[in-house]
């Protein structure tokens, strides 16, 4: 159940991050990244393990790959433009950060 429970974290973590990371350049870029680290954090400290702070990133990472690529009308939600590419690079140091924080 705690796995399940992750990866629905890191997953609706995703899509918040991904659909928020436009609104109101840059502050919800800041919340969309703010967001992300909060959530990997909380679930390690919820479920004590740092496993399920890496099945909810790689659940994350999913939902961003899938918004970072072409969709079946040809839409993209994470253009390769430099907000874009900050939210890219923001969220890979944040995810980085809470994994590496201890889970207890």
């Amino acid at each position: 159940m705690k796995v399940i429970a992750s990866l629905l974290a890191g997953a609706a973590t995703g899509v918040s991050a991904v659909f928020l990371h436009l609104f109101l350049p840059p502050f919800g870029l800041a919340l969309a990244v703010l967001g992300t680290f909060t959530a990997i954090w909380a679930v390690g400290r919820r479920y004590g393990k740092r496993r399920y702070k890496f099945l909810a990133t790689l659940a994350w990472i999913f939902i961003f790959s899938r918004g970072a690529s072409f969709g079946n009308g040809k839409e993209i939600f994470i253009q390769g433009d430099s907000l874009g590419n900050y939210f890219l690079a923001l969220s890979f140091i944040a995810i980085i950060t809470a994994l590496l924080l201890p889970a207890n």
